[in-house]
């Protein structure tokens, strides 16, 4: 089963894809109705500021992880 996010999606076209699920995919469907997501409130700097954390620098990334391999870019 695949995860999607629908923006801005027509009632005609939420029907149409709900039409197509089978039984077992609508059984494992969770719906969210989030009219003005994304909101400031859930924003990384807003998050941020709650939890007073701030970005990873690259050596604290990798003390935390490890080195991870790269695809060669940057």
């Amino acid at each position: 089963m695949t995860a999607a996010t629908i923006w801005g999606m027509t009632k005609a076209e939420l029907y149409e894809q709900i039409e197509s699920m089978t039984d077992e995919e609508a059984a494992e469907v969770k719906l969210i109705f989030a009219p003005d997501w994304p909101s400031k409130a859930t924003s990384i700097e807003e998050i941020r500021k709650r939890t007073g954390t701030k970005p990873m620098s690259p050596e604290d990334f990798d003390r935390h992880f490890g080195s991870l391999p790269t695809d060669g870019e940057g």
